[in-house]
Order: structure tokens, then sequence, then C-alpha cells
């Protein structure tokens, strides 16, 4: 998911508001296998969310969770541009923790 500010909203407050999602749906979705938050340092989109489930329908339920709804309607405030992008994953690099 690519994010751009608002003007005049603070860039700070915007990357905490996406951290706290980010968290809570990585700690409490069993099918989030990965969410990620990127700041974006120059070029029209700020931030970008890189999130791997387990497949379409971990997804589907993550959109239909409390956090993620109270997320979307807060980020209105924040954001004037969201563009998602749907993928799956062709190849990853190694697990670095796995032996």
């Amino acid at each position: 998911v690519e994010f751009t500010l608002k003007p005049d909203v603070s860039r700070t407050d915007a990357k905490e508001l996406l951290v706290q999602n980010a968290t809570i749906s990585f700690e409490n979705e069993p099918g989030c296998y990965r969410f990620d938050v990127v700041e974006i340092y120059n070029g029209d989109v700020h931030f970008l969310l890189y999130e791997i489930y387990r497949d379409e329908n971990a997804f589907s339920e993550h959109l239909k969770t409390k956090h993620y709804e109270k997320f979307d309607a807060v980020s209105e405030q924040f954001f004037e541009g969201k563009r998602i992008r749907l993928g799956g994953l062709v190849s990853g690099a190694p697990d670095p923790w796995k032996s």
C-alpha cells in the first residue's frame, strides 16, 4: 500500500499511526506473516506498507478487523492518496534466523 501525505500533516504522527496498525496486525492476526512500514524519502509517495499474508482469505479477514476499520477511518485525516497493489511472493531472501 502506498500512502501520500496531505499538506501540512505531521510525518511523525502519520508514521506513528502506520506503525501502530502494522504492530497490531502482525501481533494479533495469525495469517499476517509480515507487515513492514517503509518511509520513502523522495517522490510523491511518503510511505509504503509491505504486507505478507498466508493467503487472500487472511488478507480479507485483516480488512474486517476492528483495528483496521479504526485505522482506515483515522488515516483519512493524514493521507490524500492511498494505492493498494496486490501480488504474490515469487522469491524471498532466506531467513537469517533459521539454521
